[in-house]
């Protein structure tokens, strides 16, 4: 590993026993839910930014490609690709959080895991954890689901006290695991851990995975969080999907299954037999960073009239701006 790569930093921030927190949009934050609780904390605690990495050291431009946007004057700025540190003082608690954001690198991931290590050891960080999200055969009601993997042993046991299942996935991964990696070999405490998000509503964002992938690493981490505003955006979004859905029977009497299939709802005596369960979809084959998935319009055999993914999205997004909501 002859390259060497540097953070940019523009200040050396003081901080209280910090942890890091990252999360990089793309193949392993695939609902972006990851991505999101982090955005929301670095807006809601205005953290700065202190620091970033040279794009053109770990962005490869036709697969992440910069942002032409217009201007209010005409003119047009030109967006690249970040991946940018900012420290977070958390008013509440004694720690605080250094929080790593940007789409997943390209380019030298082992020289930019063994950076990252670098910086998490210069801050005196005790534990990195990544957030990430994967679509899953589950549904939008009841509790948000998470699945974990631990970089070391003592990590391992801290998730089973959570009761965050560990991750069995085998198969091609993301720059996540390469982090893991790296951080297990400096003896750097870590984890990674996902949301899962329904494979039937894609295209918009997942709120309730942010708040709960926030409590994890809360309770994980004791550091004290405030994410009220995720947990009651949460509780609407899972309001108005649950009106518009049920204006599909078939799709509402599976979405009910799901539920009932994963413990994410106890409200569902009324599904313990009947017709429902010729709704019932094979298990995915395909496989995400976290574990298996199902297609994202997959739908149970000879129910083929049921809406796709991409039909549930306009059709919710359509509710929404009827309701007002949007």
């Amino acid at each position: 590993m002859a390259q060497k790569l540097d953070l940019l930093l523009e200040e050396t921030p003081e901080l209280r026993s910090p942890v890091l927190l990252a999360a990089f949009a793309g193949w392993g934050d695939g609902a972006v839910a990851g991505s999101g609780a982090l955005q929301y904390l670095v807006g809601k605690y205005e953290a700065r930014r202190v620091g970033s990495y040279e794009p053109d050291e770990i962005y490869e431009y036709t697969s992440t490609r910069p942002v032409s946007m217009l201007k209010e004057d005409g003119t047009r700025e030109l967006i690249w690709p970040s991946l940018s540190l900012y420290a977070c003082r958390l008013p509440d608690g004694e720690r605080d959080i250094l929080i790593l954001i940007g789409p997943e690198p390209n380019l030298h991931w082992r020289a930019l895991a063994a950076s990252i290590v670098d910086v998490a050891q210069r801050f005196h960080v005790s534990d990195v954890v990544v957030l990430g999200s994967y679509w899953d055969r589950i549904s939008h009601l009841g509790r948000a689901l998470l699945s974990a993997r631990a970089a070391d042993a003592a990590m391992r046991e801290r998730l089973e006290a959570l009761g965050l299942p560990e991750s069995r996935y085998q198969g091609p991964t993301g720059f996540t695991s390469a982090l893991l990696d790296a951080c297990a070999q400096a003896g750097l405490s870590a984890a990674a851990l996902s949301g899962r998000a329904p494979h039937y509503v894609q295209g918009i964002t997942h709120p309730k995975l942010a708040h709960g992938l926030l409590q994890a690493v809360a309770k994980l981490l004791n550091v004290r969080i405030d994410s009220k505003e995720l947990e009651s955006a949460g509780r609407e979004q899972e309001r108005l999907l649950t009106e518009r859905v049920q204006e599909e029977p078939k799709l509402w009497r599976y979405i009910q299954q799901l539920a009932a299939e994963t413990g994410q709802t106890s409200a569902l005596d009324d599904f313990a037999s009947g017709a429902w369960q010729t709704l019932t979809m094979p298990p995915g084959e395909a496989t995400g960073p976290s574990g298996p998935i199902s297609a994202p319009n997959r739908v149970p055999p000879g129910k083929a009239d049921l809406p796709s993914g991409a039909d549930l999205v306009d059709a919710v997004e359509e509710f929404l701006r009827g309701s007002g909501r949007n």
